[in-house]
């Protein structure tokens, strides 16, 4: 049999053993340990595994100056084994031990770096400073709006008002913070008020009595109203008596809610009437539209005046003012009866606002039922419908001219005659209607 001889290494010692492989046993000569080689190197897998592991813990064991002289009893060498894993666990779990307490050590300062930036900051701030309230329209229609202009989206805050609207002079309005305190980033905004009341000032005011604006103004309307009076009576070819124009009566109007203003200068002049050739007394009746106080207290006023109105919205209507206010009985009930249920009426002449006795030419009625007026048949006179209706209130059209009676219920009756305006018998009555349209009761 050939002799083989292999060379492997002293488990007990580390030292090199040569052996022949056809033996079953070697023995170190440095150490003097016997190796089974058919237990231990049977196999070149087991044999490479083994002195691998064997290499290890060689390594551990001489760095810890331990030396085995002798004793491969396999329980010892699995207890070596055991042992060394525990080392490489040990050492395992202390390097992540290390890291860990690193890595919280890190996140506790970076926190507390954290925290010393976002310190939280406290301030006071009154919200009030920079909020205000802008106005549009007039005293007694005027609607208000929040002008908020504060900074850290404190304005972007919703707030609680009283109303906004149809506000005047004098009206107070209230604004609430829901909250006492507002946070922005690492601040927080302590409210120093959440509630203020503001007082409605320097609006635009109508002029409710004529005599506010002074008498400069005044007496430049006044000269106004009986120019224009006097252009028209020329324009119409009107037979007016010269130098008898005067300023009659004042009223100013403001519309109930507060959309329009309006002065009403009737003007009275004497005149020939075609027929009797006696001078009687007409009336021309100028408008003057939204005279307004302004806020810094100066007046703003149109001259342009007005003397037809077909719409009826207010007081002025007719042919031509001259022929449509013909009594002072027409005039009163044009301007203040006709207009006093929506429109605020200051007589600023108020010895005026009573009928003269002495003019009134006529009855007038303001009881008038719509029975009365489908009883009327046609051809019926002009004298005897005023004898039964009594005269007219007002006149309506134009080139077609008829007279008009508003009724107790405040419908509108135009009666119309055959020859004109008062002559003639009846031959249509219509039923005006607010819109402007009409239904023909009688023809």
């Amino acid at each position: 049999m050939a002799i083989n001889i292999k060379t492997v290494t002293c488990p007990a010692c580390g030292a090199k053993v040569n052996y022949d492989e056809n033996n079953k046993i070697a023995r170190c000569e440095f150490c003097g340990a016997v190796l089974d080689m058919t237990e231990q190197y049977g196999e070149k897998k087991d044999r490479e595994r083994d002195d691998m592991q064997d290499e290890q813990l060689r390594t551990i064991m001489n760095r810890m100056h331990v030396r085995n002289t002798g004793n491969n009893d396999p329980n010892i060498r699995k207890a070596k084994r055991t042992a060394l894993i525990i080392v490489i666990c040990l050492v395992v779990f202390g390097f992540m031990s290390t890291i860990i307490f690193s890595t919280v050590g890190a996140m506790r300062f970076s926190n507390a770096i954290k925290e010393e930036t976002t310190k939280v900051i406290d301030t006071d701030i009154n919200p009030f400073d920079k909020l205000t309230i802008k106005y549009t329209g007039v005293s007694g229609n005027a609607v208000g709006r929040l002008d908020d202009k504060n900074i850290h989206g404190i304005s972007t805050l919703k707030k609680t008002t009283s109303d906004l609207e149809k506000l005047s002079n004098g009206d107070t309005i209230t604004v609430k913070y829901p909250q006492d305190s507002y946070k922005d980033g690492n601040t927080i905004y302590h409210f120093t008020e959440t509630e203020k009341t503001y007082t409605v000032r320097g609006l635009d005011e109508y002029v409710t009595d004529i005599n506010e604006i002074g008498e400069e103004d005044l007496a430049a309307l006044k000269k106004n109203a009986i120019d224009k009076a006097i252009f028209e009576c020329k324009d119409d070819n009107f037979p007016y008596v010269e130098d008898s124009f005067e300023i009659y009566a004042i009223y100013t109007m403001v519309k109930k809610d507060f959309t329009k203003q309006t002065s009403v200068f009737i003007v009275s002049f004497d005149y020939t009437d075609d027929k009797s050739k006696e001078t009687k007394t007409g009336y021309f009746m100028a408008e003057y539209s939204n005279i307004t106080k302004l806020g810094d207290g100066s007046f703003k006023i149109n001259f342009n005046a007005g003397g037809f109105n077909y719409s009826r919205e207010s007081y002025l209507g007719g042919f031509t003012v001259i022929s449509a206010h013909s009594t002072w009985d027409a005039v009163y009930t044009d301007v203040y009866l006709n207009n006093k249920a929506e429109w605020s009426i200051h007589e600023d002449y108020m010895k005026y606002l009573e009928i003269p006795n002495d003019e009134k030419t006529s009855s007038l009625r303001y009881d008038i039922s719509m029975a009365e007026i489908k009883n009327i048949k046609l051809d019926t006179s002009y004298d005897d419908i005023v004898a039964v209706l009594g005269e007219p209130h007002d006149v309506y059209g134009s080139g077609f001219i008829g007279n008009m009676y508003i009724l107790d219920d405040g419908s509108k009756i135009v009666i119309y005659f055959s020859e004109g305006w008062k002559l003639g018998g009846v031959t249509r009555i219509d039923q005006i209607f607010k819109d402007g349209s009409f239904e023909i009761l009688l023809q």
